[in-house]
């Protein structure tokens, strides 16, 4: 009986050594494969980037965060982009944007200042690449799916000025939500919009890209981390599990971008951050607030993935109707 030859797309992925992820140094030709995978396909996987006990300790945290975000104890945005979400409401999607806790104890530098991934980073950004986006997709248990879509809305650079750095909670596959990949369009650019404002790719660039390089589902273990370009195409698949499936989202820019959000934190943590941007050389975008009275669950979700020094593209698409609460 003939073998079949066909050959299973995936995701590069860079398997560290305990001694590398503790150390905080992997080995050159790891490096080397990192870059040039980002580069091919605007993503790479770095796996046992970071020990399973830290990663247990804050899925259990944020699992019980999200037990009193869903009821109700602090600022909850849903990001849709789902087909039914302007018919069926918020919590169709399934996908809850969370603040990870932003308390000292839970601030690990081998989560938020991880060398390995702010390493790749900087060869790709340039030196000490700036975080302005800090929360996670908490993946619920839906049948739900979202379309297609790029996180850029806007006119922007085409090359590399942004990216998505994910950190797995738990074990992900297909059968627990993994996202829906379609590797190779960091390239692309908003003209395969729908429209200039909307986030969702147009149905005929869809089908083209699928003959070309059609999406994948990868299985990504707990503890590894997930090196995205911004501009890539993919879209949040359902969780038919009563598992919530956790993934931090961290947004790095280029130094040179100047986006221009803050992240609200305590006042009393700003020793922790510096500790951390020194770790790993790199900068955390913080707008300090009064210890009284803070909470992190209150922190507003903001979609504005833009630069300062091109206020211009917002005026280009105030007038487009978006999906709702995108």
């Amino acid at each position: 009986m003939a073998q079949s030859t066909d050959v299973i797309d995936h995701p590069t992925v860079i398997a560290l050594t305990d001694e590398e992820r503790d150390s905080g140094v992997m080995s050159d030709s790891k490096l080397y494969n990192a870059i040039e995978a980002f580069f091919t396909d605007g993503l790479v996987v770095v796996e046992n980037a970071i020990d399973a006990a830290i990663i247990d300790k804050l899925n259990n945290r944020m699992l019980q965060d999200t037990e009193r975000l869903l009821a109700g104890q602090g600022h909850v945005h849903f990001n849709h982009l789902n087909v039914n979400a302007g018919t069926k409401g918020a919590a169709i999607g399934g996908n809850l944007s969370q603040v990870p806790p932003l308390e000292k104890d839970y601030l690990f530098p081998e989560v938020y200042a991880n060398k390995h991934g702010a390493r790749i980073v900087s060869n790709v950004l340039g030196p000490r690449p700036e975080v302005h986006f800090i929360r996670s997709n908490t993946l619920l248990a839906t049948g739900e799916r979202q379309l297609v879509h790029s996180d850029i809305r806007f006119e922007h650079p085409e090359h590399p000025f942004a990216i998505a750095f994910n950190t797995c909670l738990v074990d992900v596959g297909p059968e627990n939500g993994s996202t829906e990949l379609w590797l190779g369009t960091q390239n692309t650019n908003i003209k395969d919009h729908r429209e200039l404002g909307e986030p969702m790719i147009a149905p005929e660039k869809l089908e083209a890209r699928r003959a070309v390089r059609p999406p994948i589902y990868p299985r990504i273990k707990k503890g590894s981390i997930v090196l995205r370009d911004l501009r890539l195409w993919h879209a949040g698949m359902p969780n038919p599990t009563s598992n919530v499936r956790i993934m931090l989202a961290i947004v790095y820019y280029a130094a040179w971008y100047k986006n221009g959000v803050e992240t609200p934190l305590p006042e009393s943590l700003k020793p922790t951050v510096e500790g951390l941007e020194t770790y790993a050389n790199i900068k955390i975008a913080t707008k300090w607030v009064p210890d009284e009275g803070y909470n992190y669950l209150d922190i507003k979700f903001s979609n504005n993935f833009s630069s300062t020094l091109t206020p211009w593209v917002w005026d280009k698409i105030k007038n487009v109707k978006t999906v709702k609460g995108y």
